[in-house]
């Protein structure tokens, strides 16, 4: 009995030693707000902490966001922290942490206003964003306290003190350089004509204006637009703004200035709590960077007035851009994530690997699609940037530079609604993992959707299996694959556009890395478009029509029409030869795109097995006298033609594939009425060319008298079929036509369309 007293008192004993300790390796608990203590069941250290607390700056703003850095001494590390912003004088926990990484505490009945550690994983640097209140002035000093392990720890560890100020009253940035036409009139005479009052309607006399890249001329983020009026007897003007987030509204305005707003409406969701908002911008929010609102302005929309126009002009120039700040009216959370995606090149290659499309976009910050890496706690943080318009934009882990056994990272835009999945290549084809384990390998996920933009924000796992392929992204490198196209709910199309890195990397480093070169693929859309629109098109125009013209100057004993055609022909074989030699090497064999989704391989192969032989049937023809010369020609026409059919089909098809605007089809659709008319317009002109030959086919023919030694047997002069100034007028007029829609193609091929835009060559105006 005495033994089993023995045990029961240890027993009560462990126990009510165990009552009193609490490790909490998911991070501190509100309890722990007062005196930011562990209950490790030992005391903290007394020696001076290995590590530092340390702000970002010495001042700041009150409402404005800083950084605050958390970080080891060389060859340390914690396993847990807790940070709080603490007044100097008072000792009240104050202001907002934003972190995405990490866990917040909610101490002295606020909100965010304390961060702790999401896991156990050692940690050397944590860097967080602090924000003051907004009404609130004087020192601050954060604390903190960190656990290197369960039993070894420093409380009170202790920052620079930061002085919050006051926000100042500021002066408005001036305006970029705008100009504003004001119409004035002495003395109107109003009249009521017929108005179109639709909201997008122009009627007579109105002036749309375009106002780009509005951020850098905001004054409480709002567009200021001065003019200046000669006449005092100015009569206002009906402005008619109209923006995305709300109906049109018709406001007077009177001189020196007008003001508009337009508003983004994000939407957020996290893998925690899913939520869509669209709230109202007041007039503080600053226009998306980039974005293009249409403004109508006239004198038409209400009021018209008959009075010879005065007009003045006031230019005025900005060369500061506004700094983009994330919404104050919206969640904290979404304004964490917003003004992540706003800063997502913010230390790249120091504290995060990125990569993006087009080449050169990272350093250039003007990535249209993108994705950083990071190490986190539980794993590799990912971010993942596109445009809106794609129903997808996906990231890939590949041990080569080519589609198969790649783990695929997928963030998703299904109407509005975001989501993060896995998914994983398997040959050419891919496959959505939907899976409550695949599931698993993904946590802390946010998407975002701002701006014309989608943003997935997500933790993945350092080690996972996926379909019998193990990936370590710990110690392996990989190639780094983008790609974007539209989505559905149970599959991914095929990409519309595709890049990858042209080295691999390791997820623990921040190499810089470039994109895989698209030359070969450009060149072979080159190629193709200079043999089947150009030198095909033209050369099939001259056999056909030409036959009977340039008669009377041979050279080498040969017509030039011939030598024209084999010329041309001899080009497109060449091209057409080369283009495929060039995008089999680009792709490393046949294409993994399913023909039901897009033909352009089947298309182009066929027209280029066509394009092969006909040469080999051109040098098997028979005599021109030959019985069998019929049967040559029509086969010689119906594989040529069909060729470049075939191949003019496939270029159609091909747009896509080389990222080419929607528009380039309306191109290649008047290139086709164009030639198609200038057939027409030939075969009419033979016909009557025909028709007058053989009226003169009545009398007796010219004949070469003094040039024929024989004189009972004079020989014919050569002469042009009847209408031969008109043919070399249209051949002129085609090769001109021709090639200006060669060129325009091979630019759009070539040049992107931004840069497009920007030298001024895409002129016109898309809706928004």
């Amino acid at each position: 009995m005495a033994g089993v007293a023995r045990v029961l008192a240890a027993v009560v004993v462990v126990m009510c030693v165990s009552a009193g300790v609490h490790a909490f390796s998911q991070g501190a608990p509100d309890t722990t707000c007062g005196n930011i203590t562990p209950v490790h069941g030992t005391t903290s250290q007394t020696t001076p902490a290995p590590y530092t607390v340390t702000p970002g700056a010495a001042r700041v703003i009150a409402g404005e966001k800083m950084l605050v850095t958390l970080e080891a001494a060389a060859g340390e590390s914690f396993m847990g922290f807790v940070l709080q912003a603490r007044t100097a004088d008072t000792d009240q926990v104050t202001g907002t942490f934003f972190t995405t990484d990490h866990k917040y505490l909610n101490c002295d009945n606020g909100m965010n206003n304390a961060v702790t550690h999401r896991g156990p994983a050692a940690k050397s640097k944590v860097t967080l964003m602090w924000e003051p209140k907004s009404d609130f002035t004087g020192d601050v000093v954060f604390k903190g306290t960190f656990v290197k392990e369960r039993m070894v720890f420093w409380v009170g560890v202790t920052s620079e003190k930061v002085t919050v100020t006051k926000r100042e009253a500021s002066q408005p940035p001036p305006p970029p350089t705008t100009t504003t036409t004001t119409t004035t009139t002495p003395a109107p005479t109003t009249q009521s004509p017929s108005v179109s009052s639709e909201p997008k309607a122009v009627n007579a006399g109105d002036t749309v204006i375009s106002v780009v890249d509005a951020p850098s001329a905001v004054a409480e983020n709002g567009i200021n637009v001065a003019s200046t009026v000669d006449n005092s007897d100015f009569t206002p003007t009906i402005v008619e703004e109209f923006s995305l987030s709300s109906p049109p509204s018709p406001t007077v305005v009177s001189p020196p200035s007008l003001s508009t707003t337009s508003s983004p409406s994000p939407t957020t969701t996290s893998s925690t709590q899913s939520s869509a908002s669209s709230p109202v911008q007041s007039e503080t929010t600053a226009q998306p960077k980039g974005s293009t609102t249409r403004r109508k302005f006239g004198i038409l929309n209400r009021l018209r007035t008959t009075a010879a126009p005065t007009t003045s002009t006031t230019t005025t120039t900005s060369t500061t851009p506004a700094y983009r700040v994330p919404d104050e009216d919206l969640p904290p959370e979404t304004q964490s994530l917003q003004n992540d995606l706003i800063n997502i090149y913010d230390e790249c290659g120091s504290s995060k690997g990125c990569f993006g499309a087009p080449s050169g976009c990272v350093e250039n910050k003007n990535c249209k699609m993108m994705v950083t890496y990071t190490k986190a706690s539980s794993g590799f943080r990912f971010e993942i940037m596109g445009p809106a318009s794609s129903g997808y934009v996906a990231a890939g882990l590949s041990e080569d530079e080519m589609m198969g056994d790649d783990s695929v990272m997928v963030c998703r835009n299904l109407d509005g609604v975001m989501d993060v999945v896995m998914a994983h290549n398997t040959g050419k084809s891919n496959q959505l993992l939907t899976d409550s384990k695949s599931r698993s390998f993904l946590s802390d996920v946010r998407t975002l959707l701002l701006d014309n933009k989608i943003y997935c924000k997500f933790v993945r796992r350092a080690n996972t299996e996926i379909m019998n392929n193990y990936y370590d992204l710990e110690n392996n490198r990989y190639h780094i694959m983008m790609a974007r196209g539209s989505a559905s709910k149970s599959s991914l199309s095929y990409h519309v556009e595709r890049t990858v890195s042209s080295g691999s990397v390791s997820a623990q480093k921040f190499e810089s890395v470039v994109a895989v070169s698209d030359l070969f693929r450009t060149l072979h859309a080159c190629f193709m478009v200079g043999a089947w629109i150009c030198a095909a098109s033209c050369g099939i125009i001259i056999a056909r029509y030409y036959k009977k013209t340039w008669l009377k100057s041979r050279c080498c004993g040969i017509d030039q029409w011939f030598h024209l055609h084999r010329l041309f022909m001899g080009l497109t074989w060449g091209l057409t030869m080369a283009g495929l030699g060039l995008i089999v090497y680009y792709i490393g064999g046949w294409t993994s795109i399913d023909p039901k989704v897009n033909p352009h391989a089947i298309l182009g192969i066929i027209s280029t097995g066509l394009c092969f032989i006909q040469p080999f049937m051109a040098l098997c023809r028979c005599s021109p006298d030959h019985k069998r010369r019929p049967v040559f020609n029509w086969l010689h026409w119906l594989v040529g033609n069909c060729a470049q059919i075939l191949g003019i089909t496939a270029i159609f098809f091909g747009l896509e594939l080389v990222g080419a605007p929607e528009w380039t089809t309306f191109i290649l659709i008047i290139f086709i009425a164009f030639h198609c008319m200038v057939h027409l317009i030939l075969s009419i002109g033979q016909c009557v060319s025909d028709s007058k030959a053989e009226n003169g086919n009545n009398v007796y023919p010219m004949k070469e008298v003094n040039g024929s030694r024989n004189p009972l047997h004079p020989t014919q002069k050569r002469m042009d079929a009847p209408g031969g100034g008109f043919r070399k007028a249209m051949l002129a007029f085609y090769f001109f036509f021709n090639w200006l829609i060669t060129a325009i193609l091979l630019l759009i091929i070539i040049v992107k369309e931004e840069d497009l835009k920007k030298w001024g060559i895409i002129f016109w105006e898309e809706d928004v």
